[in-house]
């Protein structure tokens, strides 16, 4: 049996009486022993420091620990006993300088960890002075202090017998806790973090990752952003850091750990390791909302896609997501069961999707191709998440799409009908939202479903006219079109949400660069301007040509009535002079017959 906590620096003689601590046998109905406590009045202060021991019903020591006052509270995840009872586990450690008083950790400790007891000693000059002692009551909440007492006082045994007697076997007590996993969200600053707006991305990023953390069902309860010269490689933000965080962790009673940053397997694991809580990062958190909103075959099959690539180099000592068998954040998806097989069965499970998805893919072709043929021009809405694209959709094509005020509301494609004026009608695509730091297992697995943007005839870029930081949200959408190879598509700036903002929104940068009109999908408003700037656009690709097209190249005017509208068609001798209206795109089959 080893001893935990701080023992640098301790010598031989100590932590041999430290591990002498784990032979002791603590008799049925009393908190301790006096020999224990002699132990421990003698080396906390021989070493100065706190220490303290965790014993179970039957009188083992489970646990012996050394630290000082902020970091002794730190004990193994798996003290706590499943369903609504205690942990059957008491937890008595030392407090130097001769005062028994339980502080707030101590408190918190208690009642995050569910334990019968929670026994403070005061040592000085190597002899215990006091004891104080807390228990839990009523809903487990209820905290109700004793003593000080003399460290002789058999009241601490008879409060041991209450504690039992209310905690019998098969009886649970009533635990008011919130369902919501309680999480704590971290973020990094370093030298080379870009300024936006005056604003450092890092901050920027982390309150985007409070929205995700609320979409995907945690309470957010605390937020902490570090300033270092550079991301560490072993626990992405120092050591200090993490006993601080693992402090926090203990006084607000933590479940979850989220990062704001994609974590390597090591990362995740020394983390885990370190402050014995789950621990998630950004990505982790993004593909677990998408794991929440997939509905259709083809969105639940990209999103176990993403997820299996993603967790298959982090497999290895997953211990305390894997061992929390309620599920919660990061743990959607896949399933655990599928996630403690071994690798050869997983790398099994990606080919099978990844030809579920060839499949859907070309079905989706099948039906663009049957689009061109209808000649009905293809418009798709992107833009950052939660931009108001579903809500737009739904008033401009009178739809019924799901609409929600959370990141990622829309996550499967949805096409809908719209009569721009009496003559043309044409396709509105819904896309799922855009979000800094997209993870790119998330944009490999949904190409089929990004392809609506690739393959769209003009771009409808929607933004938040109410954010002020719907410039840089511009910026990342045109990033990401740019990576799917989008960027050069005809494209509309929609600013909506008119209603809602306040003083100039537009930024000057991006002016010159679209056409832009500026509509809430809410009110109406602008409606007229965004269509008006729809069929402009789409004119723009329709040009009118006269080709001479040989006798001999037969197939030239059947694939110019096909995919075109043809205005006239002249014989001379040896050709046909054909007037056509032709989109752009098609330019390149036709370019011999063009006349200058």
């Amino acid at each position: 049996m080893q001893v935990n906590g701080q023992i640098e620096g301790l010598r031989k003689g100590v932590l041999e009486s430290l591990k002498s601590i784990y032979d002791m046998q603590i008799p049925r109905g009393q908190v301790y022993t006096g020999e224990l406590v002699s132990v421990l009045a003698q080396v906390s202060t021989s070493a100065n420091r706190e220490v303290s021991v965790l014993i179970d019903r039957k009188g083992n020591v489970l646990d012996v620990r050394v630290g000082d006052s902020s970091t002794t509270g730190v004990y193994p995840v798996n003290v706590r006993r499943s369903g609504m009872s205690l942990a059957g586990v008491r937890c008595i450690h030392t407090h130097p300088g001769g005062k028994s008083a339980l502080s707030e950790l101590d408190i918190s400790t208690l009642r995050q960890l569910r334990l019968d007891m929670m026994i403070a000693v005061g040592v000085l000059n190597g002899k215990p002075t006091e004891v104080s002692a807390a228990i839990l009551a009523g809903s487990l909440q209820d905290v109700e202090l004793f003593g000080p007492y003399n460290p002789c006082d058999s009241r601490l045994n008879e409060i041991l017998d209450t504690v039992l007697a209310m905690d019998k076997p098969g009886k649970e007590m009533t635990v008011f806790r919130e369902e919501k996993e309680r999480a704590l969200l971290i973020g990094i600053e370093t030298p080379d973090t870009p300024v936006i707006s005056g604003v450092s991305e890092a901050s920027i990023s982390l309150a985007e990752l409070v929205e995700l953390a609320k979409t995907a069902g945690a309470t957010v309860v605390d937020t902490i952003l570090q300033k270092r010269p550079s991301k560490d490689p072993a626990y992405l933000v120092g050591k200090g850091k993490l006993e601080e965080i693992s402090r926090i962790v203990q006084a607000k009673e933590i479940d979850l750990i989220i990062f704001d940053e994609e974590l390597s397997g090591s990362q995740l694991r020394n983390i885990e390791n370190f402050t014995n809580t789950k621990v998630v990062d950004r990505t982790g958190l993004i593909l677990d909302i998408f794991g929440q909103r997939a509905k259709s075959r083809e969105g639940r099959v990209q999103v176990e896609l993403a997820q299996l690539n993603y967790l298959l180099p982090r497999l290895q000592g997953r211990g305390v997501i894997l061992s929390r068998l309620g599920g919660g954040i990061g743990t959607r998806g896949p399933g655990e069961t599928k996630l403690e097989t071994d690798r050869r069965h997983i790398r099994r499970r990606i080919d099978y999707l990844k030809k579920e998805l060839t499949e859907i893919q070309s079905q989706r072709q099948t039906m663009r191709r049957e689009r061109e043929k209808n000649k009905i021009p293809v418009i798709a809405l992107v833009g950052y998440t939660n931009a108001g694209k579903s809500t737009l959709l739904n008033a401009l094509c009178s739809a019924d799409v799901f609409v929600e005020d959370k990141l990622f509301a829309t996550l499967d494609t949805t096409t809908r009908r719209m009569q721009l004026d009496d003559s043309t009608v044409v396709l509105l695509s819904d896309t799922v939202g855009f979000i800094r730091k997209l993870p790119h297992h998330l944009v490999e697995a949904f190409k089929s479903t990004l392809e609506e943007a690739v393959l769209a005839d003009l771009l409808l870029i929607v933004a938040d006219a109410s954010d002020p930081y719907s410039p840089d949200h511009i910026r990342v959408v045109n990033e990401i079109l740019s990576d799917l190879g989008a960027s050069d598509k005809p494209l509309v700036l929609v600013w909506n949400k008119c209603d809602l903002a306040g003083g100039d929104f537009r930024s000057p940068f991006f002016r010159n660069e679209f056409s832009e009109v500026y509509v809430s999908a809410v009110t109406g408003q602008g409606f007229d301007d965004l269509k008006e700037a729809i069929k402009s656009n789409l004119k723009s690709d329709i040009v009118r040509l006269i080709l001479h097209v040989p006798f001999s190249e037969g197939w030239a005017l059947p694939f110019l009535y096909e995919n075109g509208t043809v205005i006239s068609v002249d014989y001379e001798e040896n050709v046909s002079v054909v007037e056509v209206e032709i989109n752009r795109k098609f330019i390149g089959r036709i370019s011999s017959f063009i006349i200058n």
